[in-house]
C-alpha cells in the first residue's frame, strides 16, 4: 500500500453500504430527502440488479446495492427492522427533517434540543434504514455532557429512540 492512498482520501474512511429493494427509488428519496446527489451505478448484466450506485450526501459518500439476498444482502424490512442508525449532520436539521418525512420518511422522534449541545430528529426512510438528522448548537466538553445529562431520561440519552407509549 502506498503511503497516499487517493482512495482512503476520496471517501474519507468509512463509506456507509446500503441495500434497498429499489436503487432508483432510494436515488429518488434521498435526493429529496437529504439532497444527494448520484455519481456513478453499476448494473450486474446477469440480473439487471444494481451492484454499486455512489451518492454524495454532503460531505459523505453513501453506496446503494439492491437486494441479492442469495449472497446475504438481505434489506432491512427482509430482516424485520435494523440496529443501525445513520447520524446526518446539517445545518437546518427542522428543514431537513420535514422535507424527509414529505419526501416519504417515517417520523421516529420530533427534532428536539438534547443535553449534548444538538437538536436532532429521527426518521425511518422507506426502505427501512435509521436517520438521525443533526444541527449541534454548541459543543460542550464531555464533562459537561455528563454532568448535563443527570437526572435525564433514558429516552431523552437515545438520539434514535422512539417516543415513550404513556
Amino acid at each position: 500500500m502506498s503511503e497516499f492512498d487517493t482512495a482512503s482520501v476520496e471517501f474519507g474512511g468509512i463509506v456507509v453500504q446500503l441495500t434497498v429493494p429499489s436503487v432508483d427509488a432510494a436515488v429518488a428519496f434521498y435526493t429529496r430527502a437529504f439532497g444527494a446527489h448520484e455519481l456513478y451505478r453499476n448494473r450486474d448484466p446477469f440480473s439487471g440488479r444494481i451492484v454499486h450506485c455512489e451518492l454524495s450526501i454532503g460531505a459523505a459518500r453513501v453506496t446503494l446495492h439492491e437486494e441479492f439476498v442469495e449472497y446475504g444482502l438481505p434489506t432491512p424490512q427482509r430482516l424485520g427492522g435494523t440496529p443501525v442508525s445513520f447520524n446526518l449532520h446539517v445545518p437546518d436539521v427542522d428543514a431537513v427533517y420535514d422535507r424527509a418525512i414529505a419526501a416519504g420518511g417515517e417520523a421516529i422522534a420530533r427534532p428536539l434540543d438534547r443535553f449534548w449541545g444538538a437538536r436532532s430528529g429521527a426518521l425511518l426512510d422507506p426502505f427501512g434504514h435509521r436517520w438521525v438528522i443533526t444541527t449541534m448548537r454548541y459543543d460542550p466538553s464531555p464533562q459537561e455532557i455528563v454532568e448535563s445529562s443527570k437526572g435525564v431520561s433514558t429516552y431523552m440519552r437515545l438520539s434514535a429512540a422512539r417516543p415513550p407509549k404513556e
